[in-house]
């Protein structure tokens, strides 16, 4: 008898685990589009007999008590999450410089015949047309607007890096806040994941959505996590830790004078007052744009500025216009930066444009000579203007490549990780089909087993 009932435990035990097996089943398959979510499996391991209670079939013959649910699992491998994580940093690094570098190229509008290098070519060919006719007054109103559409383009365009500027920083301050959120809430994960699992039970579902908010953290900085003896995470982001088990470090926004500026940036720092500068990530690239891409341009273009300025400044100080007046300057040489700089007072009427170098009727030595400057090497001694302003549409360029190059590389980099790591982690409907359909056999054929036992049962009974 007492095997005949032996029988029916295992028949028991194989009931019990391939509903365990069916029911993950169904979970896997209702989640199978739930972001974040990892493959669940069933660790099926058999039950040894139990000689202790005299289960045998005989002296030298022992049977084992058929199969048990002994944990679920997680399918998830912590390198690939790792690899990806870092990946996701690049890339959205470099899909935010990408979008950036795209503005400033439409700002500089290069090479078209709307950009800056035709209004610097048509400046000086104003002075070539003087030269062509000194008392020609219409060639010098001429040569006086495109002096002022120099001026007005050098002011758009510092305008508009300084817009673009602010606008970087106020969409960093919203960056800090989102990222407390999510730090508060693997914070409160790690509490529960602790609690559950430190009573036995299983807190995957829990794993999930903590790895996932981990996943979102990566695009925005760069983030590691250190996973404890106890299950909970510590998440450092560079190099300062905002997660140790259940406390979470907020971090702050304050305004700072920028160094050597006179516009105030927001600066990122945790409780301790440590300043944080992230270094890749959709935060990374927003402040290495605003504090070295946009302060680099607008140094650039007053570099040019300065240069023009002085150039153009010193040979008209030589020239003479045409009522005699000499000294005088193009420029406001008080405003030498891409942002202020003017058409001087000193030519408010254009016959004291000083195109002759004599001061002789008819001469034109002097708008030839400052014509003749677009071909000398007057930025920083080495650089004609014209060198030095493709010199930097040259490098906007090379940026704007590089950051588009270095997207799709990390494009391709990040779907290769990912499709090894859902083929890990992923749910793939025709392995839960087959895998139901096989525990769905199993238990028929244990419940086979148990309506055999009972029938063995009635046929003792009537024995008896």
């Amino acid at each position: 008898m007492s095997s005949i009932f032996y029988g029916l435990n295992i028949a028991s035990n194989a009931l019990k685990t391939q509903t365990a097996v069916l029911n993950i089943t169904a979970h896997n398959i209702a989640n199978a589009e739930t972001p974040g979510y990892s493959k669940q499996n069933v660790i099926v391991t058999s039950i040894a007999d139990d000689s202790s209670r005299g289960i045998r079939s005989s002296p030298t013959i022992s049977l084992g008590g058929g199969s048990q649910p002994m944990e679920v699992a997680r399918s998830r491998f912590a390198l690939y999450d790792a690899i990806w994580r870092k990946e996701n940093e690049d890339l959205n690094d470099f899909v935010k410089t990408q979008e950036l570098m795209n503005q400033i190229e439409v700002l500089f509008d290069e090479p078209s015949d709307r950009g800056m290098s035709k209004v610097i070519n048509d400046f000086f060919n104003g002075w070539q047309e003087v030269g062509n006719d000194p008392q020609n007054m219409a060639a010098r109103q001429s040569l006086r607007s495109f002096g002022e559409e120099l001026t007005t383009r050098l002011h758009r365009m510092n305008t508009q890096l300084q817009i673009l500027r602010q606008d970087l920083d106020t969409e960093i301050q919203t960056i800090p806040n989102q990222i407390n959120e999510v730090t508060g809430e693997i914070a409160d994960l790690n509490v529960a994941i602790r609690a559950s699992e430190g009573q036995g039970a299983s807190a995957n579902d829990l794993r999930d959505k903590r790895d996932h908010l981990v996943d979102e953290l990566s695009s925005d900085v760069d983030v590691r996590i250190v996973e404890q003896k106890d299950g909970t995470y510590t998440v450092l982001i560079g190099n300062q830790v905002v997660v140790e088990r259940d406390d979470h470090s907020l971090l702050h926004i304050t305004a700072q004078v920028a160094e050597g500026e006179s516009y105030n940036r927001t600066v990122i720092r945790s409780d301790e007052g440590i300043q944080y500068n992230p270094e890749r990530g959709k935060l990374g690239a927003l402040m290495r744009f605003r504090d070295e891409h946009i302060p680099f341009i607008i140094d650039k273009l007053d570099t040019f500025t300065e240069s023009l300025v002085n150039a153009v400044n010193y040979e008209h100080s030589f020239g003479y216009g045409l009522d005699g007046s000499t000294g005088l300057n193009f420029f406001d040489p008080q405003g030498t930066k891409a942002f202020n700089i003017q058409i001087s007072n000193d030519i408010d009427e254009v016959q004291k444009i000083a195109a002759s170098g004599d001061g002789s009727y008819g001469d034109n030595s002097n708008a030839l000579l400052v014509h003749a400057l677009l071909d000398q090497d007057v930025v920083e001694g080495k650089f004609t203007i014209t060198e030095f302003y493709n010199s930097l549409v040259s490098t906007i360029g090379i940026m704007a490549r590089d950051a588009n190059t270095g997207r799709m590389n990390e494009e391709l980099l990040v779907s290769q990780v990912d499709n090894a790591r859902e083929g890990i982690k992923g749910v793939s409907i025709d392995d839960e089909l087959i895998s139901m359909i096989s525990a769905q056999r199993i238990y028929q054929s244990a419940a086979r087993l148990v309506s055999v036992l009972d029938s063995l049962f009635e046929e003792i009974i009537r024995l008896k």
